[in-house]
């Protein structure tokens, strides 16, 4: 049987980053007594994990509210049921290929419910950045609150600061940015009257008159409305799994937003529902928080585990139920 090659590629692409995720995995817990990490997991509430998962579905649900209120400001009314269910859908698939879901997301609503795949696109990537937006400003106010943490943080992972200084000072990313450079520069230049160019412009001139569009939206109060809930939501979800736990009961809410702050650059990482990086920022921030090494560990399992498995099975609620969601014949 013939392999298409864009599928090939995609599957490479999903078989290294959840090897790279594994990998980070099994460097963490090579060494530990899988007994000993069980009974600490059993000793924990599980009950009050399992009452933070409403947190975690209602913030995915708040957040297809808010996208919805985009994809109104350039005139196109789907279901809000259609908007919910992708937006919970899109965890799911990202479990399968890294961002995928992302795509998924644009996509499913654009097939259903007739909406040109640009546009679903373009309202996504504004959403996503009021989310990177938000997130970077928790991280910044966690710094302002406990700089002592990021500072020790930074001390005690020496490998994790010298890795950014090494990619960034690296010979290949110095030519890779030459090159792009080059590629730019060549576009607007050399094949600027090309098709090609043509679309590209085109497409950057109705993105412009679509951001217009949003940025006069009238819903600007729900939509800070909409993006708090959903960060709190989101913060509610990992800080109530801290009470689970006696060696994490007490070390207060703004510990738990600082965990909380580092698990979101874990998630950021292009790895299959953020398997290991999420892993390593929350161990490694709990160590210095105090927690013992086999204790990080089994919560960041545990937590992880049931966390996961409930973003896939709504996630796949939202993939099935799609198809299903009463629409009007246009």
């Amino acid at each position: 049987m013939k392999v298409n090659s864009n599928t090939f590629k995609s599957l490479m692409k999903t078989l290294f980053s959840l090897s790279l995720g594994l990998l980070i995995i099994w460097a963490m817990y090579r060494n530990t007594d899988v007994g000993e990490l069980w009974y600490i997991i059993k000793t924990a509430n599980i009950r009050v994990i399992a009452s933070s998962l409403i947190f975690g579905l209602m913030g995915n649900y708040i957040r297809g509210l808010r996208w919805e209120l985009f994809i109104n400001s350039l005139g196109y009314y789907p279901p809000r049921a259609s908007v919910v269910y992708a937006t919970l859908g899109n965890y799911a698939v990202n479990f399968v290929l890294p961002r995928a879901g992302d795509v998924w997301r644009c996509g499913v609503v654009s097939r259903y419910d007739k909406i040109p795949f640009s546009k679903t696109l373009e309202t996504f990537v504004v959403d996503k950045m009021v989310d990177i937006i938000t997130g970077l400003g928790i991280i910044f106010i966690s710094v302002l609150l406990y700089i002592d943490f990021f500072v020790s943080y930074l001390r005690d992972n020496p490998d994790l600061t010298n890795g950014f200084v090494s990619v960034f000072s690296s010979i290949w990313m110095k030519i890779g940015m030459a090159i792009l450079l080059l590629a730019v520069v060549l576009m607007f230049t050399v094949f600027r009257r090309t098709i090609l160019m043509e679309k590209i412009r085109k497409f950057f001139s109705t993105l412009k008159n679509d951001l217009k569009l949003i940025s006069q939206m009238k819903e600007k109060k729900r939509i800070i409305i909409y993006t708090i809930l959903v960060w709190f939501c989101f913060y509610l979800y990992f800080y109530i799994c801290f009470f689970a736990f006696d060696f994490t009961k007490d070390l207060g809410p703004l510990a738990g937003l600082i965990v909380f702050a580092m698990t979101n650059i874990g998630i950021s990482v292009p790895v299959q529902g953020g398997i290991g990086p999420w892993h390593f920022m929350v161990i490694s921030s709990l160590l210095i928080l105090g927690v013992t090494e086999k204790e990080a560990l089994a919560f960041a399992g545990a937590v992880f585990i049931i966390q996961s498995v409930w973003q896939i099975l709504y996630g796949l609620f939202g993939v099935f139920a799609m198809p299903y969601v009463k629409r009007e014949n246009k």
